[in-house]
């Protein structure tokens, strides 16, 4: 038996094959015009971003560090000056918590000698940033000491 002769049969039953569009030179370049222009709007808006955040960057850094040399000339007047032990406590504290600000920013880690940041309020808890500028808790409690009865009960 002859094998059918499927080309044959569609031709004679009036089946026409779908005819891809062809694309015009003219078309083609316009189409690859428009991608042009959209990778570089991407590029041009990704460098304005990036831009952004080095001035933000920039302007933290300069805030931050203005902020612990502010403290630390406060400690050297007050050393010139006697020393007054209540006004020095509130000198030194204020310093290690810039310090402490300016590390964090500068290596992204909160140094473990870093006083705790203050206490939340409920009020306030819409304005706490996603980023973590808090830090986080690890094993230490809230007042910055491992608990004793933490570790006993993990040594047994």
């Amino acid at each position: 038996m002859p094998k059918r002769n499927r080309a044959n049969e569609l031709r004679k039953s009036g089946f026409i094959a779908p005819v891809e569009a062809v694309e015009t030179d003219q078309a083609r370049a316009a189409r690859l015009f428009a991608e042009s222009v959209r990778q570089h709007e991407l590029a041009d808006k990704a460098a304005k971003e990036r831009k952004a955040a080095a001035i933000e960057h920039q302007r933290r850094l300069g805030e931050l560090t203005a902020n612990k040399e502010a403290a630390a000339a406060k400690i050297r007047r007050l050393r010139e000056n006697g020393r007054p032990n209540a006004q020095m406590r509130e000198a030194e504290a204020a310093y290690r918590v810039a310090l402490a600000e300016l590390t964090e920013f500068e290596t992204g880690e909160r140094p473990h000698w870093a006083p705790v940041p203050p206490a939340v309020e409920e009020s306030d808890i819409a304005d706490i940033p996603e980023d973590g500028e808090y830090g986080e808790d690890g094993e230490d409690g809230e007042d910055g000491e491992v608990d004793r009865e933490d570790e006993s009960s993990s040594a047994e």
